[in-house]
């Protein structure tokens, strides 16, 4: 495989690529210990969608709001009619007007209150929160780059909830649905902000949730490439 001529639009589908093609034998790969939960699905899809979202948001989404300025993996200019039907999707529509958006596979809840450590599991209060159909409304109505920044987030620094069928946090049954997590500060940065140990002990004042399920979200992935191939994105391949 050659060096590709744009890194943030051809590699997605080559990963796609690599998921679809590989996924059978993804299926059939369990771990010994723990056989009654499954294969390595869940593991696999949330490894090779980090790229599939990460590289396109890095090389292009976050270079958006630069004029004449390159950033130093900035493949904008590689592509304007590219770059700018990202603008016009990531930057001026809401997460519901995207056209890789499905009505009803995603839900959204914003939390506030006392800081949780959510690799306890998930609170029921909150698990109750992203069942209801408000949540669903709540996805749709977000800005596209907000639900974007949420994701993109959550899969950049761990932020990964797993859940079962019911949207519980669970460590006796089957992963069914992803819940992606990012937090929210109230002044955006660290006082000292060279300072590590600062950083370290920020607690954010509320938490951002993402909710899909796991075929949903396998869905989506192909959905966010067709987006890409189809309005043109991928000339440069």
């Amino acid at each position: 495989m050659g060096n590709p001529q744009h890194y943030g639009i051809e590699l997605p589908q080559r990963c796609l690529t690599l998921l679809e093609g590989l996924w059978g034998g993804a299926a059939q790969t369990f771990t010994d210990h723990t056989r009654h939960l499954g294969p390595l699905t869940s593991t696999f899809l949330i490894s090779m969608s980090m790229p599939i979202i990460n590289i396109p948001t890095e090389r292009i989404e976050k270079y958006l709001g630069l004029r004449d300025a390159e950033g130093y993996v900035d493949d904008r200019h590689l592509n304007p009619d590219a770059t700018e039907e990202f603008k016009n999707v990531l930057k001026r529509r809401s997460f519901g007007q995207a056209p890789f958006f499905r009505p009803g596979a995603w839900r959204f809840y914003q939390y506030e209150g006392k800081p949780i450590n959510l690799a306890h599991g998930l609170p029921e209060a909150i698990a109750v929160e992203l069942e209801k159909n408000e949540a669903g409304d709540r996805a749709a109505a977000m800005p596209a780059s907000q639900w974007l920044g949420v994701l993109r987030n959550a899969l950049a620094h761990g932020g990964i909830i797993y859940l079962d069928e019911r949207g519980r946090s669970s460590h006796d049954t089957p992963v069914k649905m992803f819940g992606f997590v990012n937090g929210r500060f109230l002044d955006g940065r660290c006082p000292h902000e060279k300072n590590q140990t600062c950083r370290a002990e920020r607690v954010p004042s509320g938490l951002n949730i993402l909710r899909i399920n796991e075929v949903d979200y396998r869905d989506f992935l192909h959905r966010w490439v067709s987006w890409m191939q189809g309005a043109g994105l991928a000339q440069a391949a």
